[in-house]
């Protein structure tokens, strides 16, 4: 199969070419992820190359990722396809979190609800959000988001048990 090398992807596709290539890193290279995958280290450089239209199947990105656990960026491309979804990922807790879990965590969404109040008053003191601004206040609001995911994925999970 001959692969024309001289494409120009949509912005979409060249950033999950781009966590593709990060993957494959993580993973070991790309002759460690044809050894793995069991295919040629061309076709891996292929689906890493934002210059073709090659892609790794997604059976092979869930072998990837399931053996990166733990690497920064993880899980590679799952995370752009979700972002480029306007979608989150919120990891499962492994087990079921107790009462002081859960007010640890309400602690914690309380301070990022300051942070991020704090973040806006400060932008709307001149009625002007510039770019460093933008930033603090997508970052605390991030923070929240991620804290409020939490709550709700422990608590789920504690609903989940009791259904059992």
């Amino acid at each position: 199969m001959t692969v024309e090398r001289n494409i120009t992807l949509p912005p979409e596709q060249q950033e999950i070419k781009e966590a593709c290539r990060a993957l494959v890193k993580a993973y070991g290279g790309q002759d460690a992820a044809a050894t793995r995958l069991g295919t040629r280290q061309q076709r891996i450089s292929d689906c890493c190359s934002t210059s073709t239209d090659a892609f790794l199947r997604i059976d092979e990105i869930a072998v990837l990722e399931a053996e990166t656990v733990g690497y920064p960026g993880h899980p590679h491309v799952t995370a752009v396809l979700a972002r480029q979804r306007l979608r989150e990922l919120v990891p499962t807790p492994a087990i079921a979190a107790t009462g002081r879990d859960l007010l640890m965590l309400f602690a914690r969404q309380s301070k990022g609800n300051s942070e991020l109040a704090e973040a806006v008053l400060n932008a709307h003191d001149d009625d002007h959000v510039d770019y460093h601004e933008a930033v603090m206040i997508e970052t605390a609001a991030d923070q929240v988001l991620s804290t409020i995911l939490a709550i709700r994925a422990e608590a789920r999970m504690i609903a989940r048990e009791h259904r059992s």
